[in-house]
């Protein structure tokens, strides 16, 4: 195959490429995690949704899921120096009947005050070391 007919070749394939990387943006995930959210009632009813998507937030923040509904808040980062706190997780007694539970925490530093990150019946959940 001689270099001229090459050149068609090689535009059709970055023709074809050329738009992969800009499809997808608004569903992709900005890096950080939510904050942990302390269990508690929403006192004051529904709330129309801050966003649906990290797009829609401003700068770093991200959309997370707050007690009243879901709100833009600025991310933890699970990936920096993991600050282990003192103290150790409780023994979990019971079994989750869910299939995928979810996690409300990674990493200690996610938790508030003292609290630490420690395998929940039903998932990961910041709890008061023992």
């Amino acid at each position: 195959m001689q270099s001229n007919s090459l050149f068609p070749l090689m535009l059709l394939v970055l023709g074809t490429l050329g738009p992969w990387p800009a499809e997808g943006v608004g569903i992709a995930l900005k890096a950080g995690t939510c904050p942990f959210i302390r269990s508690s009632r929403c006192l004051s009813g529904y709330e129309e949704p801050e966003c649906q998507s990290d797009w829609q937030c401003k700068e770093r923040q991200i959309c997370c899921s707050d007690i009243c509904g879901f709100r833009c808040k600025d991310p933890i980062n699970i990936f920096s120096p993991i600050r282990v706190k003192p103290g150790r997780c409780p023994v979990v007694t019971g079994q989750c009947l869910m299939l995928n539970p979810p996690n409300h925490c990674e990493t200690d530093r996610q938790c508030v005050s003292d609290f630490k990150c420690c395998r929940g019946v039903c998932g990961k959940v910041c709890v008061s070391p023992v």
